[in-house]
């Protein structure tokens, strides 16, 4: 069933190209075309675009814990009065055929989903708690971000300028730091009512990196589903071995 859907999430993808555009319809919460948008929503494709006409204030954190264990996401929305919203949603890519049920079939693969509202003090301490990891002094050039490795991503609209950032638990030579600079997350999911429990990082090996993952198998006639993306620029530069 996995392998159907990933089949099927492919032919979407070569049909309809791999933008992400808010209202149109690449959804990451259909799990049959969300890999189609991943990457575009991962580089913050509409938001960027949105800000270069002097769009709101709005962030997104995503949070890499193994691409086919777990994904987390983070949408902050500031309002005119300093207040805001946090939308949080959670998936683990690692669920079973077994969990399918005929009511909902797609369940497994499904975004758990919870929304608070921020005061202007909350909102205050997300930034200085984000700037404090790194944020806005420019995206680490270079850096390689494995699909089976655990990263955050950031991309957001501050005063008509737009950012993007990441942090890879693996220490490279650009960012020898790992996770360390990381201000921002106790903030996050102290916030997070999806219900769903923090998968918590470790350092991959290069084995690790380049398995298959338990729930979706493989074998030497199944293609590597893992990839890397590499920071370049204010974003997502570089793709490999993306299926």
């Amino acid at each position: 069933m996995l392998r159907k859907l990933m089949q099927l999430g492919l032919g979407a993808l070569l049909l309809g190209g791999c933008a992400y555009h808010q209202g149109q319809s690449y959804d990451i919460n259909n799990p049959v075309v969300r890999k189609t948008g991943w990457f575009s929503y991962l580089d913050g494709n509409d938001i960027r675009e949105a800000c270069a006409g002097g769009g709101s204030e709005r962030y997104r954190l995503v949070y890499n814990g193994q691409y086919d264990e777990q994904l987390r996401s983070y949408e902050v929305y500031v309002g005119q009065d300093g207040g805001g919203v946090l939308n949080a949603r959670a998936l683990n890519n690692g669920d079973t055929p077994f969990s399918i049920s005929l009511g909902d079939p797609f369940a497994p693969w499904t975004w758990r989903e919870s929304q608070m509202k921020l005061t202007p003090a909350e909102v205050a301490q997300f930034r200085a708690l984000l700037t404090d990891s790194g944020y806005g002094t420019g995206a680490p050039q270079g850096l390689r971000l494995q699909s089976r490795d655990f990263y955050w991503v950031a991309t957001g609209c501050q005063a008509g300028v737009f950012h993007f950032y990441a942090w890879n638990n693996r220490p490279q030579s650009m960012a020898p730091a790992g996770f360390d600079p990381i201000k921002f997350q106790d903030f996050l999911l102290k916030r997070d009512q999806t219900g769903l429990a923090f998968r918590p990082p470790h350092v991959t090996t290069p084995i690790e990196r380049n398995q298959f993952s338990g729930s979706g198998g493989g074998n030497a006639s199944t293609p590597n589903p893992n990839f890397t993306l590499t920071v370049k620029g204010e974003g997502i530069g570089g793709l490999l071995n993306a299926f």
